[in-house]
């Protein structure tokens, strides 16, 4: 009997040591396996306007050359560009680094308002291929420009936008706000660089993932 309850005791005390390294929780340094399969895709990479200081702005009023670059942030260079009205002329007005207005529920720190302007965004420096692009705004009067990878340009509502522009799927998410609407639109697809601003149009987060 005492033998039999011996091996018993031996034979759970090898099970348990066979098994525990998988039973055990996991503490210390992450294995360098899963750290590479971590670090394997890029983290998506963000223009929050944050390089320019508080007020900055760019466009015809303080000189602004058409589609000059007027910040790199993140390694992302970000241009003037002139906007196209809804009857075909074109206009090249401001745009202006400013606080979050406090109906921006979707924006934070400092925004970009577009005054019939476009704001240009390209990612072709990022050393990955980018193959979506989201980008927050907030529309508090009149109409936007949005192009993609240097597509005619979409003339209308960001909350109504095509469904394709450049190669690229575009959907939009959108609420009302006091005055206007605010949402994030998603363009999905092989992206190099976009284009977007709007007559009261505020943007914020534009970001560029893998």
């Amino acid at each position: 009997m005492q033998l039999r309850a011996l091996a018993f005791a031996l034979g759970a005390a090898a099970a348990v040591a066979a098994c525990g390294p998988v039973d055990q929780p996991v503490t210390g340094a992450e294995p360098a396996a899963a750290r590479g399969l971590a670090l394997a895709a890029p983290a998506p990479v963000c223009v929050f306007f944050n390089v320019p200081p508080l007020w900055t702005v760019f466009g015809a009023p303080v000189g602004t050359p058409m589609g000059a670059v007027v910040w790199v942030e993140n390694g992302i260079p970000v241009s003037a560009r002139r906007f196209l009205q809804m009857g075909g002329a074109w206009s090249f007005n401001w745009m202006r680094i400013e606080p979050v207005p406090a109906v921006f529920t979707l924006g934070a720190g400092q925004t970009d308002h577009t005054n019939n302007i476009n704001a240009g965004f390209d990612f072709t420096g990022l050393g990955f291929p980018v193959n979506k692009v989201t980008f927050n705004w907030l529309n508090l009067g009149g109409y936007e420009n949005l192009s993609v990878n240097g597509s005619p340009i979409f003339v209308g509502q960001l909350s109504a936008p095509p469904a394709f522009l450049g190669g690229a799927g575009v959907a939009t998410a959108w609420g009302f706000v006091a005055g206007g609407k605010q949402g994030t639109t998603t363009l999905t697809g092989p992206i190099n660089r976009i284009l977007v601003g709007g007559q009261e149009e505020w943007l914020d987060n534009v970001c560029a993932y893998p």
